[in-house]
C-alpha cells in the first residue's frame, strides 16, 4: 500500500497546526506549505516544509513538485491560505492600494492552482486506492451581508473561492475527488461567528471536521457549514 501523504498549504498556529497533528495521528505523512518555513523546527515535529507564496499563484506548482520528490503524490491537500490588507481608510473600500487588492486577489488564483496540481496528484498511481479529498478553509462571506466595507477585498477572495469548489466538486465525481469549501458558522445563524475571537483558537475543531471528511468514503456537501461543536450545520 502506498503511504498517505498531505499537503497543507498555509501553516499557522491554528488551523494549519491542528490538522498537521490530526493527519500526522492518522498516519499521513505531511507537508506543510509556508511562506518563509522555519526549516529546523518544522522538521522537528515531523513535517516536510515547503516554501510558497499564496500571493505568488506561481509559486504552487514548485511547492507540489517539492511534495512529489520528498513524499510523493498527496491524497489530501488542504488550502488554508488567506490575505487580508486593510483600506487605509476603511469606511473608503477603494482607498485600498492596487498592490495590495492584486495581492489579495491573487489568493483565489493560488486556490485554482492548489487544485489543478491536486487533481494531478490524486491521478498518480500511488493514489489509486486512496481517498482523495482538497479542502478550502472556508467562512461565511460569500453569502453573509457585507457589513464591513473594509471586507471588500477578502469577500472577493473567498466568493471565488466558494464558486470554484462548487463547479470543481461537480466536475470531479465521476472520479470521487472529494472537494470542500468548509466553514466555521454561528451555530443559530449560520453566519459569522460571535464573538469572533472564538475563530483564533478554533483550530481543533477544524482538524476534526476535516478529519472527518477526509476520511469518510463519499462526498458530503460541498458548502460544508460546522459550529463550534465540529458537528455540521444546516439551515432548519
Amino acid at each position: 500500500m502506498s503511504p498517505l501523504i498531505a499537503f497543507i498549504i498555509g501553516s499557522g498556529p491554528n488551523i494549519g497546526k491542528h490538522t498537521a497533528v490530526a493527519l500526522k495521528a492518522k498516519g499521513y505523512q505531511v507537508a506543510i506549505g509556508s511562506r518563509k518555513p522555519v526549516v529546523e523546527e518544522v522538521k522537528k515535529d515531523g513535517y516536510l516544509p515547503v516554501a510558497l507564496d499564496i500571493t505568488r499563484p506561481e509559486t504552487i506548482k514548485e511547492a507540489f513538485a517539492s511534495v512529489n520528490k520528498e513524499l510523493g503524490p498527496p491524497s489530501v491537500v488542504i488550502f488554508n491560505g488567506s490575505v487580508y490588507s486593510p483600506p487605509p481608510n476603511r469606511d473608503d473600500p477603494l482607498s485600498t492600494p492596487l498592490d495590495k487588492f492584486t495581492e489579495m486577489s491573487a489568493v483565489a488564483v493560488s486556490a485554482f492552482a492548489a487544485a489543478k496540481e491536486a487533481v494531478a496528484a490524486f491521478r498518480a498511481e500511488a493514489n489509486k486506492d486512496a481517498l482523495k479529498t482538497f479542502i478550502i478553509t472556508g467562512g461565511p462571506l460569500p453569502w453573509t451581508p457585507l457589513w464591513m466595507t473594509s471586507f471588500l477585498a477578502g469577500t472577493l477572495q473567498k466568493t471565488n473561492e466558494w464558486r470554484m469548489v462548487e463547479l470543481l466538486a461537480a466536475a470531479y465525481s465521476k472520479e470521487n475527488f472529494r472537494f470542500y469549501f468548509a466553514s466555521l458558522v454561528h451555530a443559530e445563524t449560520g453566519g459569522v461567528i460571535d464573538p469572533f475571537s472564538e475563530f483564533w483558537t478554533s483550530g481543533p475543531q477544524h482538524a476534526k471536521v476535516y478529519i472527518d471528511l477526509v476520511t469518510r468514503p463519499d462526498q458530503a456537501e460541498w458548502d460544508y457549514r460546522f459550529n463550534l461543536k465540529a458537528e455540521e450545520w444546516k439551515k432548519a
